[in-house]
C-alpha cells in the first residue's frame, strides 16, 4: 500500500493505526515499499547512497525516519514561526538550535527532491500516533510532486545537545530532566527520559508540541508503530555494532547517535510483523563513519551523483562541507551485514532450493520435479538473523542452512530430515568470540561440504582472522571447538573453494595498512584418519586492489578462479568493475590480476562453475540501477568478456548455481519479499537466459 498522499489533508488520517491483519498467504506480493531509519537528517544521503536513490529512481515509496533533530551544541533559542533564510542556513552564522535544527530538514527535503528529480515542494502535516496509552505528534513532510516521499522527524536531541531546559512532566519527577546530550543513548539504557525540541517553522512551532519519551520501550513502540502504518517491504537502518578496530570508542566506534539509533530500528523491526502480518520484511543494515577506512568502491559516476546530492543538501547545513572526510564517505557505500551468494543450494536429486532471512522468519522456495517452482515455506527462526544465510549439502545430499542470530551473534543451523525433505530443528553452534566483546564482529557464516564428506563453516571472527568449525562425521553433528586459522584484516564476506588435489580453500577481503588484499587459506588433502588438514594463511592472491568480498568458481579444466569487485585507487579508477586471480594448471596461483569490466555496482559477485567440460563460467553482479548483469568467463579467453544487463531491481548480491542438467540459475532477492530466477535453456555453452520468473513473496 502506497503511503497516504498527505499532500491531500482529506486523506490524511487524524491517528497513525495499523492496518488490518489479513491471512499469512495470499497470491499477490505486497508492493514494495521502503522505510530508512536514521539518526540525523543526512545520514541516509551519506550512508544508504546509491541505494536510496537507486529505489526513489525505482518509483518505490521511501519514507525516511529521522530520530534527532542533528541540532548539535547550538544554543538554545526561542526560534522563529518561518523558515530561516537559505543565505543564514548557508553562512555559518550564529544560528540557535531550533533554527538550526530547521534548516536541516530544509536542506534534506531538497536533496530528496533532487535524487526524485521534481521541484522543492512539500507539504507538512503534524499526525497523531496513539501508541498503547501515549499519544505522539509525528512531523511528517510529503513531497508534492512524489507524495510516496516521505519524511518523519521526531525531533529528539542530538547527542551534542548541551541544554537542560525542558521541565520534566510531575509524573516523571524521578527522571533526570531536560535535553542534555547523548539522549538517544541514555534512553536506550533507560538511565532517563528525553523530550523533543521544536525547530523553527511550520505547524510544530506554532503549535510548540513536544513529546515526552519516559523510557526505552516508548520509542520502540512508536517505530514499531509507523512501521505497521508505512507497510514496508525494506528497513534500512544504521550499524548497531561497529568495528572496533576503527574510530573513537568513546563514539562507540561511531557516532552514539548512528548506533544507538540503529539499535532502536533494528528492535522495532524484528517486531513488525510485515505487511498483513506477512514475513516479507528485509533489514538492511549500513556502516557509518568507518567507510572511510574501506577501499572506494563506487564508479565514477556514482560517486559524481552521490556528491552532487549531498551539495544539495550541504547548502543549507552551515556545519557540514563537502570536502575531506565528507567527500570520503560520498566515495563509498558498505553494507554491514553481506548477504552473500551461497543462499541457494541443490537437492539430492539437483533441484534448486532459495532461502532467505525476512521479518522473524526463514523463507524457502524450491524447484518441483515438475520443473515448476513451490513456496514460499516460512520457518520459525530462533531470534532475528543477520541477512547472510548459506546453504551446504550433506555426504548425503541434505541440506543445511547456516545463519548468525543479530541479538546476541549465535551461528544457527537448521537441516532437512532426509534428501529432498523438510526442514527441522535449530541448533546452536557457538560463536569463535563467545563471551567477549569482540563476539558481535562475527561474520555471516559461508558452508561448505570438503573432501573429506564433512560439512566445514568458516567465519570471520571478532580479531579479523578465520574461524572454522568441522562436523564431527558426515551427515552428523559439529565439533565442540571452532579452529582459529589465524590471519588479519578480514572484513565480512568469505568464499571456499575445493583444490582438485583433494585439498580446500578460502578466500576473503581484508584491509591492511589502508590497502585492499585478497586473503587466502588452503587445507591439505584429507590424511590416514580421513580428515581434511587444518587450514592455514597462504600468500595473499596478487591482484588489483579489491574493494569487497570475493567469490570462487571451478573453471571446466579444474582449476579455481577468485573474482571481487575493485578499487579507485591512485593507479586507476576501477571501481565498479570486477576482477579476478587465476590458478595455474601446476596448482599455484597467477603473478597478476586481471580486470573484467562490468555494469559498475557494490558487493560480492556470484559466479557459476563451469556447467560443462568446455563450457566458461558465468559471472553475475548487481549493477550500478540495482540490476543484475552477466559475463561469461572462458577458461580459453584471455579477453575482456563482454556484460549483458538483466535488468530486474534486487536487494543484496545474487546466488548462482549449476542444476545437474549442467543448466546455469541465477536468483536475486526482490524488494517485495519474493525471489526472481533466469536460468538457462539448456546446458550449451552459448545457451542464453531466459527471461525473469518471479517467486512470490509469503
Amino acid at each position: 500500500m502506497v503511503p497516504p498522499n498527505l499532500s491531500n489533508p482529506a486523506r490524511t488520517p487524524a491517528a497513525l493505526r495499523p492496518p488490518a491483519r489479513r491471512p499469512a498467504a495470499r497470491a499477490t506480493a505486497p508492493p514494495a515499499s521502503y522505510v530508512n531509519v536514521v539518526a540525523h537528517p543526512d545520514d541516509d544521503i551519506l550512508f544508504m547512497n546509491p541505494d536510496l536513490a537507486n529505489s526513489i529512481t525505482a518509483d518505490r515509496p521511501n519514507t525516511t525516519v529521522y530520530l534527532t533533530s542533528g541540532e548539535a551544541t547550538r544554543p538554545v533559542g526561542s526560534g522563529r514561526p518561518d523558515d530561516p533564510p537559505f543565505d543564514e542556513c548557508s553562512s555559518r552564522g550564529d544560528l540557535d538550535r531550533e533554527d538550526y535544527a530547521r534548516c536541516r530538514q530544509l536542506g534534506i527535503r531538497a536533496a530528496y527532491a533532487h535524487m526524485a528529480d521534481v521541484a522543492d515542494e512539500w507539504t507538512e502535516e503534524l499526525v497523531e500516533a496513539d501508541v498503547g496509552d501515549t499519544s505522539f505528534t509525528v512531523e511528517v513532510h510529503s513531497l508534492d510532486e512524489r507524495p510516496d516521499i516521505m519524511l518523519v522527524f521526531l525531533n529528539l536531541p542530538e547527542w551534542g545537545n548541551l541544554s537542560d531546559d525542558v521541565t520534566v512532566p510531575a509524573e516523571d519527577e524521578g527522571h533526570t530532566p531536560g535535553l542534555h546530550g547523548a539522549s538517544l543513548y541514555h534512553l536506550w539504557f533507560d538511565e532517563r527520559g528525553a523530550r523533543t525540541i521544536v525547530p523553527s517553522g511550520g505547524g510544530l512551532h506554532e503549535s510548540d508540541t513536544r513529546n515526552w519519551f519516559p523510557d526505552r520501550d516508548h520509542l520502540v513502540a512508536l517505530l514499531r508503530h509507523l512501521f505497521a502504518w508505512l507497510r514496508p517491504t525494506v528497513i534500512r537502518t544504521q550499524d548497531t555494532d561497529p568495528d572496533p578496530r576503527h574510530e573513537d570508542p568513546a563514539w562507540l566506534h561511531d557516532h552514539s547517535d548512528h548506533v544507538i539509533g540503529a539499535r532502536f530500528a533494528i528492535e522495532a523491526a524484528f517486531g513488525y510483523d510485515g505487511p498483513d502480518g506477512r514475513p516479507v520484511a528485509r533489514v538492511v543494515p549500513y556502516r557509518g563513519y568507518n567507510i572511510q577506512h574501506s577501499q572506494v568502491n563506487l564508479d565514477a559516476g556514482r560517486r559524481a551523483e552521490k556528491a552532487t546530492t549531498f551539495s544539495v543538501y550541504e547548502g543549507w547545513d552551515t556545519d557540514s562541507a563537502l570536502g575531506g572526510i565528507y567527500e570520503a564517505w560520498t566515495r563509498r557505500m558498505v553494507h554491514r551485514h553481506t548477504t552473500g551468494t551461497t543462499w541457494v543450494g541443490l537437492n539430492e536429486d539437483g533441484r534448486p532450493q532459495v532461502f532467505a532471512a525476512q521479518g522473524n522468519r526463514l523463507v524457502t522456495w524450491w524447484r518441483k520435479a515438475s520443473g515448476q517452482w513451490s513456496g514460499p515455506l516460512a520457518y520459525e527462526v530462533p531470534g532475528p538473523l543477520a541477512p547472510g544465510v548459506s546453504v551446504a549439502a550433506n555426504a548425503d545430499g541434505r541440506l543445511q542452512v547456516f545463519a548468525r542470530r543479530l541479538d546476541d551473534h549465535e551461528i544457527v543451523t537448521l537441516w532437512q530430515v532426509k534428501p529432498n525433505g523438510a526442514f527441522t530443528g535449530w541448533v546452536g553452534l557457538g560463536n569463535p568470540n563467545e563471551g567477549t566483546d569482540l563476539a558481535a564482529q562475527v561474520g555471516a557464516p559461508v558452508a561448505r561440504l570438503t573432501p573429506d564428506g564433512l560439512i566445514r563453516v568458516f567465519v570471520k571472527n571478532g580479531g579479523g582472522g578465520l574461524s572454522v568449525l568441522a562436523q564431527s562425521e558426515p551427515d552428523g553433528g559439529f565439533d565442540d571447538a571452532w579452529q582459529d586459522a589465524s590471519g588479519s584484516g578480514l572484513q565480512d564476506g568469505l568464499a571456499v573453494g575445493l583444490d582438485g588435489s583433494g585439498g580446500a580453500d578460502v578466500f576473503g577481503y581484508a584491509v591492511q595498512g589502508g590497502v585492499g588484499r585478497v586473503r587466502h587459506w588452503s587445507a591439505p588433502p584429507p590424511d590416514e584418519d580421513g580428515r581434511l588438514g587444518p587450514f592455514a594463511p597462504r600468500p595473499d592472491l596478487v591482484s588489483f586492489e579489491p574493494a569487497g568480498p570475493p567469490s570462487a568458481a571451478t573453471t571446466c579444466d579444474g582449476r579455481q578462479d577468485v573474482l571481487y569487485r575493485l578499487a579507485s585507487n591512485d593507479s586507476g579508477d576501477r571501481a565498479g568493475s570486477v576482477g579476478h586471480t587465476r590458478q595455474l594448471p601446476d596448482g599455484g596461483w597467477a603473478s597478476t590480476g586481471e580486470v573484467i569490466s562490468g555494469h559498475g555496482g557494490v558487493g560480492p559477485p556470484a559466479a557459476s562453475d563451469a556447467p560443462s567440460e568446455h563450457g566458461p563460467i558465468v559471472v553475475f553482479a548487481t549493477n550500478r540501477g540495482g540490476g543484475v548483469s552477466t559475463a561469461r568467463l572462458a577458461v580459453d579467453e584471455d579477453f575482456p568478456p563482454e556484460w549483458a544487463d538483466l535488468g530486474g531491481f534486487v536487494i543484496g548480491q545474487p546466488a548462482a548455481v549449476v542444476d545437474h542438467g549442467g543448466e546455469v540459475l541465477v536468483f536475486g532477492l526482490t524488494d517485495d519479499g519474493g525471489v526472481v530466477v533466469r536460468e538457462q535453456a539448456d546446458a550449451e555453452r552459448a545457451s542464453p537466459l531466459d527471461g525473469w520468473t518471479t517467486l512470490r513473496a509469503p
